[in-house]
């Protein structure tokens, strides 16, 4: 599926690049990450507009993303719901709660820059949870022009490698995430273990 969209690009460009990044904000599983690298490559040999490239992926990532974020405001709690039911998103859903609790607003931006997988259900997550908008969007908005600018210059300075960086990102993300899991995971164990000795204590 992402070959197929990615060889569209020459044809639908821009229009592809917006359309894919802004549903990706919406937790519909596209290659938003390679369309941005690829679309920079596309810049790097005079096919698109770099300009261009970087300000259609950032605006439709601003829109998604406050999409996500309404949407949930409104029907949250049934979205939510309805996630827990597919034991697919459960485990990303789980660990987007745990961070968004350990790291409050700060979770945003982390979720739209290095942990970008996580990024659709931490805004679910804030719509649902009653996140201040302003603080929200601060976050989002901040984390989105990073991760654009990331992206889209990755894909233009390394065009001819782009397998290659698509790869090491992907690495680089997946030690990032099972690192922030264990930490939890540390610091919940650790946390049990200092209730349990307060219990013997008092008992």
């Amino acid at each position: 599926m992402t070959d197929l969209i990615i060889g569209l690009i020459p044809d639908y460009g821009l229009l592809l690049l917006f359309g894919v990044v802004s549903l990706a904000c919406l937790a519909i599983p596209l290659p938003s990450s390679m369309m941005v690298l690829t679309s920079g490559a596309f810049a790097a040999s005079e096919d698109l507009a770099l300009w261009q490239v970087f300000a259609v992926s950032f605006v439709a990532f601003l829109i998604g993303d406050q999409l996500a974020y309404l949407i949930a405001s409104r029907y949250g709690r049934r979205i939510i719901t309805w996630m827990r039911t597919k034991p697919r998103l459960v485990p990303v859903l789980e660990k987007s709660e745990h961070m968004l609790h350990s790291k409050g607003h700060i979770a945003v931006l982390l979720s739209h820059t290095i942990l970008s997988p996580t990024c659709p259900y931490i805004s679910y997550l804030c719509g649902a949870g009653g996140m201040h908008w302003v603080k929200f969007t601060l976050m989002a908005v901040v984390g989105a022009a990073i991760w654009t600018l990331g992206y889209v210059s990755l894909g233009y300075i390394f065009a001819s490698q782009l397998t290659q960086v698509a790869d090491m990102l992907s690495n680089f993300f997946g030690v990032i995430f099972a690192g922030l899991l264990v930490l939890y995971c540390v610091i919940w164990l650790r946390r049990k273990w200092r209730a349990h000795v307060a219990e013997m204590a008092a008992g």
